[in-house]
């Protein structure tokens, strides 16, 4: 297993990137969630997968007090 960070050149969002050589993939290609950039296209040889980290600073909404606000306020 091989685990490492991908940043996406365009939008600058941040991933979490494992491999699993032992598991056969599924081919194909993966996408910024942000952007839809393609950070990497899969030949099916190993399982990989992705996990959104760290959004790019332009994507969060500020409250004021420096902290992202909830996307889902509350009741």
């Amino acid at each position: 297993m091989k685990i490492g960070g991908v940043t996406c050149p365009k939008c600058h969002a941040g991933f979490r990137r494992i491999e699993l050589s032992s598991l056969p993939g599924i081919g194909g290609e993966y996408r910024c969630l942000v952007c839809h950039q393609i950070l990497e296209t899969f030949d099916g040889s190993k399982a990989i997968a992705y996990r959104l980290t760290v959004l790019p600073e332009s994507r969060l909404a500020m409250d004021g007090s420096g902290f992202p606000r909830h996307p889902c306020p509350g009741p």
